[in-house]
């Protein structure tokens, strides 16, 4: 067997083991598998796949159909790491509804700038949604947010100065703390008056796996450490997924959910809350829709979800850098 032959088969192999993970990554929760490393690395095998793609493409060898097929026939998959940019122009005024993890407004100077807060308040002020729901909101480091009358703040742990908040130019009323066991996190609930017409207004926060943004997660000295960290807090979400999901049960309301999930779209708790509701990047989004960058690797952890009564008529993602986190917005139309 010639040298050729070889770094043909050998590629060949790679690519199919590369595949097969994919496939695995994207399909897991529907298989009922639970496979935490190979969900969370999903993004970076898609773009594993995509390179050999190319290569076999610029080699005009056959196997470049094997990522074409996998395209075709995982086609709704795809949905949910890209999307197309709609043509249509929006003509209805809607409830604009944003979601945005501050990461308690710069309190330990992750970011070299100054004024975080009062960035974040001009910011907020230029785009002027309807109501935001924050995670790790800072009371005590907290601009006034003039434009916004009703504001409720709700710590993940008792006596905490870190929560939820919503802040919204309609009326808030009935606001509870959502806490999680054995957590530092956890989220919010609000009844949002608009139109006359009662929403149940959702802020949560879910199990941060808690990596440093430039920690290398496939190739560090730890990485047995790591993966045990990582199915540990894949675990948690699970609880308190299960637990969010026994609190849904009793509401009566069309639903409103913000969350920084802390995971990708191919994971189960996703697959949880999308369960007859809407998510608002699939309806309207554009582009990855990337909200947070992960070892180089740019990921969407953050969603707004909608009762499917509620249409979704326009999406954003905020390419600002106030926080690890991008903000996301989302246009609703109800009836």
């Amino acid at each position: 067997m010639n040298g050729s032959k070889i770094l043909f088969n050998t590629g060949l192999s790679i690519n199919l083991m590369f595949l097969i993970l994919l496939f695995l990554g994207v399909n897991s929760s529907s298989f009922n598998l639970e496979l935490p490393i190979i969900t969370l690395i999903t993004p970076f095998l898609i773009i594993v796949n995509a390179i050999f793609f190319i290569y076999w493409l610029s080699q005009l060898k056959w196997p470049a159909i094997l990522f074409l097929l996998y395209l075709v026939f995982g086609f709704d998959s795809w949905k949910l790491v890209y999307q197309f940019k709609s043509d249509a122009v929006i003509t209805s005024k809607g409830l604009d509804i944003m979601s945005f993890n501050i990461r308690s407004f710069n309190r330990f100077r992750w970011l070299d700038k100054e004024n975080i807060p009062g960035s974040i308040a001009a910011f907020i002020k230029q785009v002027s949604p309807d109501v935001i729901c924050f995670q790790e909101f800072a009371e005590d480091l907290s601009p006034e947010f003039e434009d916004y009358p009703f504001k409720v703040f709700k710590p993940y742990v008792v006596d905490g100065h870190i929560g939820s908040s919503i802040i919204s130019k309609y009326p808030l009323l009935n606001s509870k703390a959502i806490s999680f066991a054995k957590s530092s996190n956890g989220g919010m609930q609000s009844d949002l008056i608009w139109k006359r017409d009662t929403f149940r207004l959702y802020n949560i926060h879910f199990e941060s796996l808690r990596f440093d943004r430039n920690e290398n997660l496939l190739f560090s000295k730890k990485y047995k450490k790591s993966v045990e960290k990582i199915k540990h807090v894949f675990d948690l979400q699970k609880q308190q997924a299960v637990k969010f999901k026994d609190i849904l049960i009793s509401n009566d309301y069309p639903e409103i959910i913000c969350t920084d999930l802390n995971n990708n779209a191919f994971s189960k708790n996703y697959t949880y809350l999308t369960n007859n509701r809407y998510d608002a990047f699939t309806e309207k989004g554009s582009g990855f829709g990337a909200t947070y960058k992960f070892q180089y690797l740019p990921i969407r952890i953050d969603y707004i979800f909608t009762s499917k009564k509620i249409k979704v008529i326009d999406f954003n993602v905020y390419d600002i850098s106030l926080s690890d986190h991008k903000p996301i917005s989302a246009t609703l139309k109800w009836p």
